[in-house]
């Protein structure tokens, strides 16, 4: 249990090692009892991504959700999104998705979602699920699986059917775009192939085995088959499809940043004179800000994890506010589908975009603020405490304004910043750098992690 890597963004172990089948059974349990205490004839729902351990994963959880006696919905393999979408048309007071999300194999894990508000657990949430796993005994030797309804496909169609709701699916088909897409082999394969076909576009199907995050040094089977087939744009997800990474016509990957910076640009562009919220966290591009500011609106700062973007787009929403962002590792939030990143949403917008602009998205692309950054893991494992790295970081630039909005954050005067902070979902720290003069980001780059330890 302690080597479980347990945060508001869900809880994450090796599957077979420290997430077991018991592990399963007593969070299953949990769960169930914190979904009761809100609602005890409540509906809840089910999901996970391709990876192998999620066949026995599903078994163990469900076995502990139905102690409750639940009406239990299973959307079999799905994206993450599609689950917090059909919460809504469900009326679900709970939905859980097992999946490890961007983390490669081994992993594997469990997103718990709450209603009414149709979102993962907040840190208070998650400190009562805990708690009930504490409390929780051993389970019984051949405990079973309780009967559920499949609901696959009518969530998939409900899902996609908002999702094309949001564009101008007769002007994006009328372009007829050619899409390369890699979804990892993922719970995003079905639903994408579906949404693109329903767009119009000419489909070419990449088959990578590769880790599920989309970073660039995973893209290279999808640049090359954009290249290949004349692809109008590649489009690459993680495994339980929330995060949305692009190619360009050219065969080359446009960071993960560029999806939402792109998106914004183009939402913000529907409400002119209308007061306009962005959401985002302190991990993510400023060139969001950069396009924000050119439509007059402003920018809403949350700290990393999904549920405070969620609940400040709500305050937003609730005071009156058009709020939509998300987060630059490639998450879209479109309130009017879901509260939580899509890839699908993401994907739909940004064909929108190609065929209003009727240009290259790397024509898009450079057309937006030029914002170098970097971002990279560094391993927690030598016993070093976080605190003692952050005060060697804050060493190295007296100049710079600290603050701990989330970890460490120093800015600058001119506009350039360093975050260093734990990762919600593996043992690491995450650096990120970002300023306007690519140089700097390089060298001061190499002075955090040698001052951090990693150099």
């Amino acid at each position: 249990m302690e080597t479980l890597k347990v945060s508001y963004s869900g809880v994450r172990g090796i599957a077979g090692e420290s997430l077991t089948r018991q592990t399963a059974w007593r969070y299953g349990t949990s769960f169930a009892r914190l979904v009761a205490s809100r609602n005890p004839r409540a509906t809840v729902l089910l999901a996970r991504d391709t990876r192998p351990s999620g066949n026995w994963l599903r078994e163990a959880l469900l076995a502990g959700l139905g102690l409750e006696g639940f009406r239990l919905l299973d959307l079999g393999v799905a994206p993450t999104p599609t689950l917090q979408f059909f919460m809504e048309p469900s009326r679900a007071t709970g939905a859980v998705m097992i999946t490890a999300s961007h983390n490669p194999e081994p992993w594997n894990g469990f997103k718990f979602m709450l209603g009414p508000e149709r979102t993962v657990l907040d840190a208070i949430q998650t400190e009562e699920l805990i708690r009930g796993v504490r409390r929780t005994g051993d389970p019984p030797a051949d405990f079973l699986a309780p009967p559920v309804e499949d609901r696959h496909q009518e969530a998939l169609n409900l899902h996609l059917e908002r999702v094309l709701e949001q564009v101008d699916r007769q002007a994006i088909r009328r372009v007829g775009f050619k899409v390369a897409v890699d979804s990892a082999g993922g719970a995003g394969t079905e639903a994408t192939l579906r949404l693109l076909e329903q767009l119009g576009c000419l489909v070419v199907p990449v088959q990578a085995e590769r880790d599920s995050e989309p970073l660039p040094e995973n893209l290279s089977e999808l640049c090359d088959a954009v290249r290949e087939h004349g692809c109008d744009l590649g489009v690459a997800q993680d495994l339980d499809a929330d995060r949305l990474a692009l190619v360009s016509e050219k065969g080359e990957p446009m960071g993960d940043e560029f999806t939402l910076v792109l998106a914004v640009e183009h939402l913000l562009g529907r409400h002119p004179g209308r007061p306009v919220a962005v959401v985002r966290n302190v991990a993510t591009t400023r060139a969001v800000d950069a396009v924000a500011g050119r439509h007059g609106a402003r920018i809403v700062e949350t700290r990393v994890g999904e549920v405070n973007l969620s609940r400040a787009l709500a305050r937003e929403r609730a005071a009156g506010a058009v709020a939509f962002g998300g987060e630059g590792n490639g998450g879209v939030i479109l309130p009017e589908v879901a509260m939580g990143r899509d890839s699908l949403t993401g994907i739909a917008l940004i064909l929108e975009v190609l065929a209003s602009r009727l240009q290259p998205i790397s024509e898009l692309m450079a057309s937006l603020p030029a914002l170098p950054m970097a971002k990279l893991k560094v391993p927690l494992a030598d016993g070093c405490s976080l605190e003692r790295r952050y005060a060697r970081v804050r060493a190295l630039f007296p100049r710079a304004v600290a603050d701990r909005p989330d970890g460490l954050r120093l800015t600058f005067e001119d506009g350039g910043w360093v975050l260093v902070r734990p990762s919600n979902t593996e043992p690491v720290a995450r650096v990120v750098v970002q300023s306007r003069d690519s140089g700097w980001v390089e060298r001061t780059l190499d002075r955090v992690l040698e001052a951090f330890g990693a150099g």
